[in-house]
């Protein structure tokens, strides 16, 4: 699963410089984290990858992104997004399924301003949710406490609709739902205060309001308008018996969700309102191939415009090319224009945000301020603010680079090494990094900046403020805590024919890739030295000292995934490695070097860094992707430490951070550092190639996600298949200083 990040900051959504470090993860239909990777944040722009394992149960997932500065705000507003996974060769799980019973509808009412006034003529937004968490049409009436009907409602858009209500002081109201005995009761009516009216619609160029007044005993009001914690507008008002009507100029506001807030003289805020400005900063694109019909398997040639307005300024695009014989593009979704200037400003899931942006709706604003009278809340504690103590706690910081924080205490004791100090060595085979770091008063330590891919070993040794080393590093390995999202109960098993189709040619496909992978059908003989060029794939891991005798891929073993221990993946399986033992005692030998010590323990590596037999019982089985064999000449490289042979295991991407090995001083630590670059495999058919051609009914034809345009051109190139098609091309992207863009063509393929 491929993904493009854009990381913006300030009243714009300018890309942002300062974070450099992307946190995304994906978590299971039981909110547990299964994947996570670290992405490197150039000037704002980045793409990463998941590898979903075929383990994976059908059901609805979810990925969330975040930056660790966000953190120090909401953690409401971090990216999150919903993604189905179909598990083709599993069972549905039982607690996936719909349930049928209760079927309760979750009502909520949500006067404009705020709340009810007594006698003044309000208008209340309502929302209605189903149990799978998405809006549902409803219709019924409002009640007294007498059970006089005093109005009815009917949702319009996704269970979100409007009516009017004069209320009465000391009255109850409460809503039925046709065929249903349920009261939901509608907030209490207040004997004072304001209600805000609000006309916000496309042929104005203005916003109007009026603004009605009860027994309020500030003698002025103030106006303010204010769009992602910038101010816009202030104005004030003399308090009258009349209402207070005006109009605010559109080029006052920014585009996206603005607010209009009422204070009184005190500077406390009585009423509030949510309403859009749909005057986004965007680029017009366009695509233009070089033909109008393709054949099978030829080259495609696209260039990507842009308007005259981005020819002096880059334009940062991703392009995905898929085949709409298997891919139903789902267009009412978020996209980079929707989530910049709508979703991410929105507590909560916002269903087909695009919607709400879609000319063919006569009524999309209509639907679209609906949606800031129910979702759209402020973000902004007034009471807090006007405290004086609004300024967050900036718990975390800007991230310019991968760190490393830890402790230097006694070696006698927990108590601080003050004054010490704590060399460090990155092993890197592009690029060792060596250097030293004071510890403050606490003992405390912070490695800032650093930069590697993958799962590098860390070696940190300590010394006291003597030079002595009678000291012991500790790692700081605390993992951000979020709070728990809803569980993704609700999972429609019920397959369209497209998805049925689509199945069907992918089962295909995986069929077609068992046949032509002829590195998978291989024998491990007892006995005999394999020299193995074609069982594992070498550029999946990151080893330091080049290939050994054997190399091991255990990651297509049946035994992968329930194996308890390392040792269990490869006992029996590799010629010459004997192992023994079970539980948390194990011994292995390697037959074919001779011992020059009584020992015939080989050397044990994990992820390049030597480590003691037992460490292997803190490590998963399920984390091990590889195992790397040398005995005899190839050991050479290790020395007298390699004389009895090497087993060198590598784990999985995305594993524990933290797994380390301590002695004395020294703390040897495998860290995760940033997802290295993976390109997608696009086949090149300019060559010519006889005898068995592996057929090609690719359904994803091409990902592209970092074109970067050249005084307003972009260019990429693909071959089509060996099917006839319309392949969707959906290219989007934005400049430096915030401007988006976005837009489909589709290529015709024919025999």
């Amino acid at each position: 699963m491929w993904f493009k990040l854009y990381s913006t900051a300030g009243y714009l959504n300018q890309l942002s410089p300062l974070s450099k470090i992307v946190y995304v993860e994906f978590y299971n239909p039981y909110n547990e984290l299964i994947d996570n990777v670290k992405i490197f944040s150039d000037n704002g722009i980045g793409s990463g990858y998941f590898q979903l394992s075929n383990e994976l149960e059908t059901g609805s997932y979810l990925i969330k992104a975040y930056t660790k500065w966000m953190l120090n705000d909401r953690k409401d507003f971090i990216f999150k997004k919903e993604v189905k996974v179909f598990n083709l060769f599993g069972v549905s799980q039982d607690s996936l399924e719909v349930s049928d019973e209760g079927h309760r509808i979750s009502l909520s009412f949500m006067p404009e301003g705020g709340k009810l006034i007594d006698g003044v003529e309000t208008n209340v937004a309502f929302k209605a949710i189903g149990e799978d968490g998405y809006g549902i049409d409803v219709s019924g009436k409002v009640f007294d406490e007498n059970e006089n009907v005093i109005g009815e409602f009917t949702s319009n858009h996704l269970g979100m609709g409007v009516f009017s209500i004069k209320p009465v002081r000391g009255a109850n109201y409460y809503a039925r739902l046709v065929d249903s005995n349920e009261r939901y009761e509608l907030p209490n009516v207040e004997e004072a205060g304001i209600a805000i009216t609000l006309l916000n619609i496309p042929q104005l160029n203005d916003v109007r309001y009026k603004i009605d007044i009860k027994n309020l005993s500030s003698e002025r009001i103030h106006i303010l308008s204010h769009c992602r914690g910038l101010p816009t507008y202030v104005a004030s008002s003399d308090i009258n018996s009349k209402p207070i009507i005006g109009l605010i100029a559109k080029d006052n506001f920014l585009p996206g969700i603005n607010y209009i807030t009422i204070f009184n003289d005190k500077g406390l805020p009585l009423a509030e309102r949510a309403f859009f400005i749909n005057d986004i900063p965007s680029i017009n694109l366009s695509i233009k191939s070089d033909k109008e019909l393709y054949g099978l398997r030829e080259k495609v040639q696209l260039k990507l415009y842009t308007d005259s307005t981005a020819l002096d300024v880059p334009m940062y695009l991703s392009l995905s090319a898929t085949s709409n014989n298997d891919v139903l593009l789902d267009f009412e979704e978020d996209n980079i224009v929707t989530y910049l200037y709508l979703s991410s400003d929105i507590n909560g899931h916002i269903e087909k945000p695009a919607n709400y942006f879609n000319g063919a709706y006569e009524d999309a604003w209509k639907r679209l301020d609906l949606l800031m009278m129910t979702q759209a809340w402020s973000n902004y504690n007034w009471d807090y603010i006007l405290s004086g103590n609004s300024s967050p706690d900036y718990i975390h910081k800007i991230e310019q680079g991968l760190s490393i924080k830890g402790k230097l205490t006694s070696d006698l004791s927990d108590k601080a090494s003050v004054n010490g100090y704590v060399n460090y060595f990155v092993q890197d085979s592009n690029n060792n990094v060596f250097d030293r770091v004071e510890v403050n008063e606490q003992g405390e330590f912070e490695i800032l900046d650093l930069f590697f891919t993958d799962k590098k070993a860390v070696v940190l040794t300590g010394f006291n403020k003597r030079d002595k080393p009678y000291v012991r590093v500790q790692l700081d390995t605390n993992n951000i805590q979020f709070q728990t999202d809803r569980v993704y109960k609700y999972f429609d098993h019920n397959l369209t024919n497209f998805q049925r189709k689509s199945i069907k040619n992918t089962l295909e496909r995986k069929e077609i890739d068992a046949a032509y992978s002829f590195d998978n059908n291989f024998e491990t003989l007892d006995e005999v030295t394999i020299t193995a060029d074609r069982i594992t794939k070498q550029e999946k891991v990151n080893n330091l000292y080049g290939k050994g005798d054997v190399s091991f891929d255990v990651t297509d073993l049946e035994i992968s995934e329930s194996a308890q221990h390392p040792l269990e993946l490869i006992r029996g399986r590799i010629a010459g490695v004997r192992v023994s033992g079970s539980a948390i005692s194990w011994s292995v030998e390697i037959r074919g070097p001779g011992s020059i010590n009584s020992s015939t323990q080989p050397l044990i590596l994990v992820d390049n860094v030597e480590v003691p037999l037992d460490f292997l019982n803190s490590i998963p089985a399920s984390q091990i992707e590889m195992v790397e064999v040398y005995k005899g000449a190839s050991a050479a490289i290790f020395g007298v430490s390699g004389a009895n042979g090497v087993l060198s295991f590598f784990t999985k991407p995305g594993s524990s951070d933290f797994t380390y090995y301590d002695k004395g001083n020294v703390l040897t630590a495998i860290l995760q550092g940033y997802q290295s670059n993976k390109e997608f495999y696009s086949p090149d058919y300019s060559v010519k190639v006889k005898g068995n051609i592996k057929p090609d009914k690719r359904a994803q034809i091409l990902w592209e996600p970092m074109i970067k345009t050249k005084k307003g051109l972009g260019e990429v190139s693909f071959y089509t298949t060996d099917e006839p098609m319309d392949i969707t091309v959906y290219v989007e992207g934005m400049t430096q200083d915030g401007k988006v863009g976005r837009v489909l063509d589709t290529i015709k393929v024919r025999k």
